[in-house]
This record gives C-alpha cells, sequence and structure tokens, in this order.
C-alpha cells in the first residue's frame, strides 16, 4: 500500500495547486476502494480498512522528512482522504428514502442559476 501511495504522490507533485487537490480527491477515493476491497476480502472491517490507508500515508509522512514537497502533497492526500470518511459517516446517518420535495427545490434552484447566466 505505500509503494502505491507513492506512486500517487509522484503524480501529484507535478501539479499545481489547484490541481493537486482535485487528484489527491480522486485518488483518495482510489484509495478508499482498494482498502474496501482489502479489508472486505480479510473480513477485517471498515475499522482495518481506515486504519490501513492511514498507516500507508502516515507512512510516507514520516518518510519525507527531508522531502517539504512529498510531505505537503501527502498530507493533501490524508485530508482528502479524512474529508471522504467524514461524508461517508454523513450519509450512513442520512434518511435512505429521497426527500422529493427538496430534490424539486434543487432542480428548480439550479433551472433558475442556469438561466440567469444566458
Amino acid at each position: 500500500m505505500k509503494n502505491v501511495v507513492l506512486s500517487i504522490l509522484a503524480k501529484i507533485s507535478k501539479m499545481d495547486v489547484t490541481t493537486k487537490q482535485l487528484s489527491a480527491r480522486v485518488e483518495a477515493q482510489s484509495l478508499l476502494i482498494g482498502a474496501l476491497v482489502l479489508a472486505v476480502g480479510k473480513n477485517g472491517g471498515v475499522i482495518n480498512m481506515i486504519e490501513s490507508v492511514n498507516k500507508a500515508i502516515n507512512s510516507v509522512l514520516n518518510s519525507a522528512e527531508d522531502d517539504a514537497g512529498l510531505k505537503s502533497d501527502a498530507a493533501i492526500l490524508l485530508g482528502e482522504f479524512q474529508e471522504l470518511l467524514a461524508i461517508s459517516k454523513l450519509i450512513e446517518s442520512e434518511d435512505p428514502e429521497v426527500d422529493h420535495q427538496e430534490l424539486s427545490a434543487l432542480t428548480i434552484a439550479a433551472e433558475a442559476e442556469l438561466e440567469n447566466k444566458k
């Protein structure tokens, strides 16, 4: 897993700040899916999955003491991963039913915004 994180950081290091953030989010999602597959395959559960990704990123952070760029990129990746976990927890606590009234209101607001841009 550490090698996967290092290859992700190698790609991210060549990008500008905005692109790094977006790329880190996508890569964090990839890590989450990869770790989920590993954890489910080992019957380790979600906690083991999260610990695996955190350990991999932290090991890169610890080994990158002399490389500020790599350390910064790893911190971005860790932040994005943590944000995805927070979103997952939020989704888990929400009602599984679609709120059609809220969905209609959002659709109307989006259509109005598109009309204003014309």
